[in-house]
């Protein structure tokens, strides 16, 4: 087996680290970006009031509870298409993108119609006040419109991922935090003769960013774009492939459960959060978008690892997708370090963007910005090998772990350090990093033992 991988052009030890990084800095740079925007989004609502910020940061889990069926969805995707790409096969890696991209399309309309409509209780469960409720229902039914469309483009853009198409997915994604921060700069505050629109502004804004990314999305799988993928609609008629979609379906549920956990844990951690008030909620909320950030960035190199590993195991080349797993951890590595360096010693100025001036904000922020900083390599290293197992199908092992560590005790840190013990914000910041060391020693012990590699699709 040595020899066949040494004898490959990719099997080169120095071939294999230019691919991984050519497949990793575009999606780093992507996730980068959406970190960024983000941040910048956070930055023009804070021009209004913070309850704005807080009505905002509400919305952001209802919304990602409902995201997480496209992202499980997603993680099937990207496992199969690319373990067909990387055995040659790509009539058949085409039609996996079809099927997923159909069952993405027809879940989105469902889920997004059912988020719209359950607006206000879903606010109120995420823990918005009186101050804070006709904000983020506004907010957030105007969001749920643009999430269809990005939900679509997710899964065109997970499937162009797995062919290692990632700059593709980075030019996508830059158009369109380019349309919502330039509608943000127009809505939220009136400029230009636009109407001042404040918080429901920039939902617009965000939704106008999503469909610019499918159009683009769409683009990019045009026919004759010179690539393995692209949508044939008189060869894959809108019709659902049952036995291809039954064996993608423990993949997919697993990662639901992934996703499911993740989003069920932080939805109690900044329940705790919220419950402190106003200004600490946000606080908390400036400090996540942070952390987020950060998390974004390594999201790249986790996205380099899924591809390779499942190009590689289609490939019948075990040890490959081994060594290509590793590269990719020590390059999250590297990037982590540089950012933990930066958010200690630039933390005030950081800070200050979103603070406008409060003293309180920059200082208190400021001491839990270290928490995030101290948990920068450990977040890195569990994003980069939960990549490698999503890759090789091993979804399983990634939604246990995120069910124990994510979902069961770090809400349970969180809520006694905060008030037991009464840290408060320090208190759930502790949580946050030793979540973070505790779920990537459980998936490096697992990665390991090695048993991935002999998955089967």
């Amino acid at each position: 087996m040595a020899r066949t991988e040494r004898e490959h052009p990719l099997g080169e030890e120095s071939g294999l680290i230019r691919q991984v990084f050519r497949i990793a800095w575009p999606a780093a740079l992507e996730a980068l970006l959406i970190g960024v925007v983000d941040l910048v989004d956070m930055a023009m609502v804070s021009s209004l009031k913070l309850s704005a910020v807080s009505a905002v940061g509400v919305t952001s889990q209802p919304k990602r509870i409902l995201l997480m069926f496209t992202l499980a969805l997603n993680v099937a995707a990207a496992a199969w298409v690319s373990r067909r790409i990387g055995a040659g096969e790509k009539r058949e890696a085409n039609h996996c993108m079809h099927q997923f991209l159909w069952v993405s399309t027809l879940m989105a309309l469902l889920l997004y119609a059912f988020g719209f409509l359950l607006a206000a209780p879903l606010m109120r469960l995420s823990g918005a006040n009186s101050e804070t409720l006709k904000d983020a229902v506004d907010y957030f039914r105007i969001l749920v419109i643009g999430q269809v469309p990005q939900a679509i483009s997710l899964t065109i853009n997970a499937c162009l991922r797995a062919e290692g198409k990632t700059r593709v997915t980075l030019l996508t994604n830059t158009a369109a935090n380019v349309v919502n921060l330039i509608f943000n700069y127009f809505l939220i505050q009136g400029n230009y003769g636009f109407p001042r629109l404040a918080i429901k502004g920039a939902a617009i804004a965000t939704s106008l960013g999503s469909f610019a990314a499918l159009a683009i999305s769409l683009y990019s799988v045009r026919k004759g774009n010179g690539g393995i993928l692209y949508l044939d609609l008189k060869q894959e008629p809108l019709k659902l492939d049952f036995s291809l979609l039954k064996g993608a379906w423990g993949i997919a549920f697993s990662a639901f459960h992934e996703q499911f956990f993740q989003r069920l844990g932080v939805f109690m951690f900044a329940r705790i959060a919220a419950s402190l008030g106003t200004v600490e909620f946000a606080i908390y909320q400036f400090v996540m978008n942070l952390a987020n950030l950060q998390g974004y960035t390594y999201d790249g190199f986790a996205s380099a690892a899924t591809v390779l590993t499942g190009q590689s195991l289609g490939m019948k080349a075990p040890e490959r997708a081994q060594r290509a797993g590793k590269y990719a951890v020590w390059m999250g590595y590297g990037t982590a370090f540089a950012i933990a360096l930066g958010f200690a010693l630039f933390r005030s100025p950081i800070l200050a963007i979103f603070a406008k001036g409060d003293s309180y904000v920059i200082q208190h922020g400021g001491v839990l910005l270290l928490f995030v900083a101290a948990g920068c390599i450990p977040c890195s290293g569990s994003s980069v090998y939960a990549g490698i197992l999503r890759g090789a199908g091993d979804t399983k092992a990634v939604a246990r772990i995120t069910l124990w560590v994510v979902a069961i005790l770090r809400p349970i840190a969180a809520w006694l350090f905060c008030y037991p013990m009464k840290l408060y914000q320090v208190g759930i910041w502790t949580a946050f990093t030793l979540a973070h060391t505790l779920r990537w020693i459980c998936l490096y012990l697992h990665w390991r033992k090695g048993t991935w590699k002999q998955i089967k699709l």
